[in-house]
């Protein structure tokens, strides 16, 4: 993979660290190569929106992984019962080629798992949200990220008028249209203002209304807050709305990352 990062600053400042950093060391079977172990090194700038694209399920699989056991990151929205993104396989890797180093804005999970959990807001597969009506579902997730209960009230309204859902705000979470469900999700994500997004299949399959909500809400939180980095299958969909896009398979990046075509 290439590396993204800017040059170095006039008289050798530090660089601020990335959004996103992957270290993965791997094999290098190469002919010749005497079997050396070198690195594959994904780096996501900040204030970026990348996709990660697979036809299968694997782009799900790489976000879910990326943040190692250590993160133990809540499916946010979702009962504590539910499966939290994060194994100590961070993309798919085995033993074989040594452990997978990640980094949130300098910060590794493995060491301090609960900067993580407040820098990083999660949509998993499925979406899975509380059983409630909307608004109090959205009250019920921000609950679950500690923030206090008139906050909750408050960053839950704003959420719904960002979305374009207070016309079901009352609505059992259960009823919603598939792209209501998209938006809602992203809603409980956003809750305790994260610095990044990792997003399961947000775009796919949802209405047109629903994909011009979404894109305009990411849109501005990529502007003036943080980082995006989203699974879909769809090519099309990654090209129409992202800055790069990334091609996974078999849950690790496969080839450099691409700038999107607009």
């Amino acid at each position: 993979m290439h590396d993204h990062r800017p040059g170095g600053t006039p008289g050798g400042a530090r660089l601020e660290p990335m959004a996103l950093e992957v270290r993965h060391p791997t094999a290098d079977t190469a002919e010749g190569c005497g079997g050396r172990r070198h690195e594959r090194v994904l780096r996501i700038e900040r204030n970026a929106c990348v996709a990660a694209v697979s036809d299968d399920g694997s782009a799900d699989r790489f976000l879910a992984r990326l943040l190692g056991d250590g993160a133990r990151l809540p499916a946010d929205g979702a009962p504590d019962r539910s499966e939290a993104p994060g194994t100590t396989e961070a993309t798919g890797t085995t033993g074989a080629t040594g452990a997978v180093s990640v980094a949130v804005y300098g910060v590794d999970p493995r060491t301090d798992p609960e900067a993580v959990r407040r820098l990083v807001g999660v949509v998993p597969p499925g979406m899975p949200l509380p059983e409630a009506p909307l608004h109090d579902a959205l009250v019920a997730a921000a609950r679950q990220r500690g923030l206090p209960a008139d906050t909750a009230a408050e960053r839950a309204t704003d959420l719904t008028d960002a979305l374009d859902l207070r016309a079901v705000e009352r609505t059992p979470v259960a009823e919603l249209t598939p792209g209501q469900r998209s938006r809602a999700a992203l809603g409980c994500a956003l809750l305790h203002v994260p610095r990044l997004l990792l997003l399961s299949r947000p775009l796919d399959d949802v209405d047109s209304v629903s994909e011009k909500i979404l894109c305009r809400v990411l849109g501005r939180y990529t502007a003036s807050t943080g980082t995006v980095v989203f699974s879909t299958r769809s090519r099309e969909v990654a090209r129409r709305v992202t800055d790069r896009l990334v091609t996974v398979r078999g849950g690790e990046v496969r080839c450099d990352c691409l700038p999107a075509t607009r």
